[in-house]
């Protein structure tokens, strides 16, 4: 016959390694550095030429 844990200790446990992992990431990983990014936008300076597709604002088609 099997027995289970109360579902109080069960909870605790589950946020235990939560936050462990969490702590683990924290520690293991070098800090993000915002400044590396491409701007969101770049008005007036046209697309940037490391970005991807998806970075792009539309632009309205034009005929001649």
């Amino acid at each position: 016959m099997k027995t289970r844990l109360p579902r109080s200790i069960r909870a605790w446990l589950f946020w235990a390694v939560v936050l462990a992992l969490i702590g683990l990431d924290w520690h293991a990983s070098k800090p993000h550095d915002r400044f590396t990014e491409p701007p969101p936008i770049a008005l007036g300076n046209g697309p940037a030429a490391d970005a991807g597709h998806c970075s792009l604002a539309p632009t309205p088609i034009r005929s001649r």
